[in-house]
């Protein structure tokens, strides 16, 4: 039998608040690749989706919330498909989205992709997974976790 992961704080409104907070004060530059800095520069949340999501996820663990993706086909960055990556609450269906500033000028967008969401089985690998730990790294240091 597999062992389930245990999450390494109650998932709770409290803490997500704290946590969420935490991710944003974060969330440098040095998690991006290269080819999405310039970008970042004039929208700080730009790119971090999956970082951030991914440390909400490991966080609280596939016992609170579910993982998902959605094609942004607004995006066309490098000849590749964009896609951004939030959570959901399982109990409520509540969305969780560390980095929806970068929406903010584009609200509607924002809600279509909430509406074709795609449930990811986890964060991605390679560089993304060490992105997503070296955040995770520096949350836990902060909050003492």
């Amino acid at each position: 039998m597999v062992k389930r992961k245990e999450p390494l704080l109650n998932f709770t409104k409290s803490n997500l608040k704290i946590v969420r907070k935490t991710i944003l004060n974060n969330l440098t530059p040095d998690l991006l690749p290269k080819k999405w800095y310039q970008l970042n520069e004039v929208n700080p949340c730009f790119g971090h989706c999956h970082t951030a999501s991914g440390v909400v996820y490991e966080i609280f663990t596939s016992q609170n919330v579910h993982l998902y993706k959605s094609h942004d086909a607004s995006l066309k960055l490098v000849n590749e498909e964009m896609y951004h990556w939030f959570l959901v609450n399982i109990e409520t269906d509540e969305i969780i989205d560390v980095t929806e500033l970068q929406y903010f000028k584009h609200p509607r967008l924002l809600q279509r992709l909430y509406k074709t969401k795609i449930k990811q089985s986890g964060t991605l690998g390679f560089a993304y997974r060490k992105r997503v730990q070296v955040l995770l790294n520096r949350v836990r240091k902060e909050l003492r976790i």
